[in-house]
């Protein structure tokens, strides 16, 4: 199967930065590779327009290294090696890319969506010789290239293509997983009441990644400290939550709040403010604050 990505035009303003000779590849990158061995661990994926996209990568936990290439109507075909890693739903990579006989780097971003892999797209600029987003947290899904999952063996896609419409629209401003793990999130509105400042300040969540994710923060009063999954495109469960127990004025408060956590089932965030549902319904909203 030959590794061939055809990408959208946008991307090739970044062809003339970044020049390398073939010196500088690390001694155990294969750059080029025309075939690729199947194995359990190895996932495939393609575009379905017109300019082709296709990425294959072997996993190793959360360590991802594989192919890229892109190839446009009318334009020199591009092809490299990716490394990275899954930061929850969100697949950072470097892209390591020959374009007329050059060697160039960029970082490169997806968002899982069930089978499907949507690119994203932010602001970049050039440090340590490779072109890396400005903000990670401030990449947009939805509008860009979408890759279907197929079988590494076989040119059928295991995701209907017809699926993709509706994942571009309902992905334009969300963002990925990779988000929430970047901020501290204060509460701002509890089952459609706003909070005041102090108690904002007082009650937030911070999570770190992981298969079983770990969560810790402050209910208002008391600290707290548990687990939560994500599962598909959206779904949320937190697990059982431990707090400290202390007795301080406006309990009532904080005994909302853990309730409306119990009941969490959906998530999501848009432009760096996170929703916490039940079957659709905002039960909790975050803004998100800098981790100190």
């Amino acid at each position: 199967m030959k590794n061939v990505v055809w990408l959208s035009a946008a991307f090739l303003l970044t062809l003339g930065c970044n020049n390398f000779s073939a010196e500088d590849l690390p001694e155990n990158t294969l750059a080029f590779v025309d075939t690729i061995q199947s194995g359990d661990n190895q996932f495939c994926f393609e575009s379905q327009s017109r300019d082709r996209v296709y990425l294959s990568y072997d996993l190793i936990g959360n360590d991802v290294s594989g192919q890229l290439g892109y190839a446009i109507q009318g334009k020199d075909r591009q092809e490299g090696t990716v490394r990275g890693e899954w930061i929850g739903d969100t697949l950072l990579l470097d892209y390591l890319f020959q374009s007329e006989g050059a060697l160039s780097s960029r970082q490169v971003i997806f968002l899982k969506k069930d089978s499907l892999l949507i690119e994203g797209y932010g602001t970049s600029e050039e440090r340590d010789g490779k072109i890396q987003f400005i903000d990670r947290s401030a990449a947009k899904f939805g509008d860009g290239i979408v890759l279907v999952r197929k079988s590494c063996e076989t040119e059928e896609p295991v995701t209907a293509a017809a699926a993709i419409h509706a994942v571009q629209r309902d992905s334009v401003s969300s963002q990925g997983s990779e988000v929430l793990y970047m901020y501290r999130w204060e509460l701002m509105e509890l089952n459609g009441q706003k909070t005041t400042e102090e108690v904002r300040k007082q009650t937030f969540l911070e999570f770190k990644p992981g298969q079983v994710g770990q969560v810790s923060g402050k209910g208002g009063c008391n600290r707290l400290t548990g687990t939560f999954e994500l599962s598909g495109s959206s779904d949320f469960k937190f697990g059982p939550l431990a707090s400290t127990k202390m007795a301080c004025p406006g309990m009532d408060q904080e005994t909302a709040f853990l309730k409306a956590l119990s009941e969490v089932n959906q998530w999501k965030v848009v432009d760096n403010v996170l929703f916490l549902q039940k079957n659709g319904t905002d039960i909790a909203v975050f803004q998100s604050v800098s981790k100190n």
